[in-house]
């Protein structure tokens, strides 16, 4: 699916990524962790094209990621960003239906196949209900939901979420994730995202890619990566982890 080959990024005479190697298999959700300034937003704005490589490359579905057109890149992925700007009054149905705009020529309107896949995603994510309010009047959290519908409605082989919970309320944070699971599941939908809640990313996750100082400490396995000592090497804190439960990391006193 994505196979990254020494990657290298800079930004003004600033190492941001340094040999980043790894490869993304279809079906999987898969968390990029590491403490503010490592770089996972820029590792995440690279493989979805969105900035240049400065040297290695990335590949998708075994062709260069630069040989794609943005058209194509949009059928095929969706990106959810942490925060939303929206400086028109859209409807959030109109926002919705906005992500079936990759499928269709500039002057037709959406199809009734279209505004199925519109319908059943609002419906997915609990929007329904502000369907017709505009964007502009909803909560940080209610707009994070309205654009994860809109990302779904591309019908996405991969979707891109870089913090796309941080506004929401946890209730929905987990009904989403477990949707978004199941489809990784049911339907081989591949998710790469950025989340800084630990247990969440425990969880949820597959596979967990871990960054620190612009290079890459661990890939590998949830289960094997999520432990008290790479916690403290990342992010400098002690942590014990409930091996029963599983799920809950906890500071030490």
């Amino acid at each position: 699916m994505y196979s990254v080959k020494n990657l290298y990024f800079s930004y003004q005479d600033q190492k941001i990524l340094k040999n980043i190697n790894f490869f993304i298999e279809r079906g999987k959700l898969t968390t990029i962790i590491g403490p503010n300034g490592s770089g996972k937003t820029t590792l995440l704005n690279l493989i979805t094209g969105q900035l240049d490589v400065c040297s290695g490359e990335i590949c998708f579905q075994n062709k260069l990621l630069k040989s794609y057109s943005i058209k194509a890149l949009s059928q095929k992925t969706a990106i959810v960003s942490q925060n939303v700007e929206v400086h028109f009054p859209f409807t959030c149905m109109e926002v919705v239906m906005m992500g079936r705009n990759p499928f269709k020529s500039r002057m037709k309107n959406l199809n009734k196949k279209d505004l199925d896949v519109v319908l059943k995603c609002m419906e997915m994510t609990e929007t329904l209900g502000f369907a017709n309010k505009s964007i502009t009047n909803l909560s940080g959290g209610e707009r994070q939901r309205v654009m994860i519908a809109k990302a779904l409605a591309q019908t996405p082989e991969v979707l891109f979420l870089d913090e796309a919970f941080s506004n929401m309320d946890i209730q929905y944070t987990i009904k989403l994730l477990n949707l978004l699971k199941d489809k990784v599941q049911k339907e081989k939908l591949t998710v790469i995202s950025i989340m800084h809640d630990l247990n969440l990313t425990d969880l949820f996750s597959d596979q967990i890619l871990a960054l620190k100082n612009g290079k890459m400490v661990e890939y590998g396995k949830t289960q094997e990566v999520i432990r008290p000592s790479l916690i403290k090497e990342l992010f400098g804190v002690n942590v014990r982890k409930n091996e029963e439960k599983g799920l809950v990391i906890l500071p030490t006193i």
